[in-house]
């Protein structure tokens, strides 16, 4: 072996060993970094994905190039390698729904963790030769970030192509269903109108700016998707509403634990709550307390009263409780220093598609006015009652009752 082929072989070594360790500590970057939010809910192997391999890429560059060693035979195959990697890192990232911005930052701890890693290597050179690694630096990361950004957007693209399919579907069906009630089919057309409006002006925008900033190309496919996602939710809200005025479904009656029903409750809106700033207070009584119920629903009721309070709470608390009362009832309440619900509002804050008007408070409000009419549904299938006494500006109280059964475990 001659001088020059010991050279590159411990360069490839030596750059395995960079990619491999660079990797880890990016991945530590990002699981740190809080404008990297989807990561929260991954695992290690999910976030290494191609990671050790674009690492080491990169290093073989900067270590390697520009040398006599190098000739076009390798310079083609790093192109590749750039090609092959960040296609699987965009393809990866997509399925995982990380955002735009999320993948840039990705990239921007990657710049910064490989010069912190290779800054010992980088000391040794002259500072002009030290200029010209860390531009090749820059340049091999921006190739590998246009072709994850490429395979991202290819990824969105056909999930867009897909979520169109299933709004027209969707629409017929809801259609449908609501032939015999004009009055919610015309809300219903006017409410479906907005979101379909945004995902044709969201994909006529893409479409003419396809040569333009992929970084806005892409916010504009995830409006498209928030959009549909919403007329989705819509005409699944609507279906429930119609089973229910059918009778369409029954009780599945067992025993429940309401106390860990209440925790698990709790944790799914977790995220709502501390977005908000909000503080929840949730209590059980008495902490071992099982009933015969219907678990499904009565998760639907609480958690709709609870987004309902979250919602219209700009600050301040909401409180969750459940008691047994002395009347062989299950008591439920939902208390917040919300906005408050008019006297006049009050009336018809149960009826289908019903929203208060606005206030003073500024709300992005992406609700139709369906889930207190389902809460309604629900205790009423219970055979129970729901109340309500609120004040402007003070807040709002719903206490739901629901007799306990007894007897049969099914029903």
């Amino acid at each position: 072996m001659n001088k020059s082929e010991n050279v590159v072989e411990t360069s490839e070594k030596t750059s395995s060993q960079y990619g491999l360790a660079i990797a880890k500590k990016l991945i530590k970057a990002i699981e740190q970094d809080n404008q990297i939010k989807s990561s929260s809910s991954l695992s290690f192997k999910a976030l290494k994905d191609s990671l050790p391999e674009i690492c080491q890429t990169i290093v073989e560059m900067v270590m390697l190039s520009p040398t006599p060693e190098i000739g076009k035979d390798n310079l083609t195959l790093f192109a590749t390698e750039e090609n092959a990697q960040g296609s699987k890192h965009g393809y990866v990232r997509s399925l995982q729904d990380f955002e735009p911005e999320e993948l840039v930052r990705e990239f921007f701890l990657l710049k910064k963790v490989l010069i912190a890693e290779l800054q010992p290597q980088l000391e040794t050179y002259a500072p002009q030769k030290i200029i010209e690694k860390i531009a090749l630096i820059d340049s091999v990361i921006n190739r590998i970030m246009e072709n994850s950004f490429q395979s991202y957007a290819d990824v969105r693209q056909r999930q867009q192509e897909k979520l169109r399919q299933q709004i027209f579907l969707t629409n017929q069906e809801l259609t449908r269903l609501i032939a015999d009630n004009q009055e919610s089919l015309a809300y219903l057309v006017h409410e479906i109108k907005n979101p379909l409006t945004s995902i044709i002006g969201y994909s006529d925008l893409f479409i003419r700016q396809q040569q333009d900033d992929s970084i806005d190309n892409l916010r504009h496919i995830h409006q498209v998707l928030q959009q549909g996602r919403k007329v989705l939710r819509l005409v699944n809200d609507t279906t429930e509403m119609s089973s229910y005025k059918q009778g369409n479904f029954q009780l599945r009656v067992r025993p429940i634990n309401i106390c860990t029903l209440i925790e698990n409750i709790t944790i799914g809106l977790k995220s709502s709550i501390e977005a908000k700033k909000l503080k929840l207070i949730a209590s059980c009584h008495p902490k071992k307390l099982i009933i015969k119920s219907d678990s499904l629903r009565l998760q639907q009721i609480i958690t709709n009263l609870l987004i309902n309070a979250i919602r219209y709470t700009p600050k301040g608390q909401i409180e969750l409780t459940c008691n047994q009362t002395a009347e062989e009832s299950l008591e439920i309440k939902v208390a917040d220093t919300g906005i408050g619900i008019s006297e006049s509002e009050q009336e018809r804050i149960f009826e289908p598609y019903f929203r208060c008007q606005k206030s003073k408070h500024q709300f992005n409000n992406e609700g139709v006015g369906l889930g207190l009419a389902i809460v309604s549904q629900l205790v009423t299938a219970l055979q129970g009652k729901i109340e309500l006494s609120s004040t402007i500006d003070v807040g709002s109280v719903f206490i739901v009752t629901i007799p306990l059964i007894s007897g049969s475990d099914e029903q």
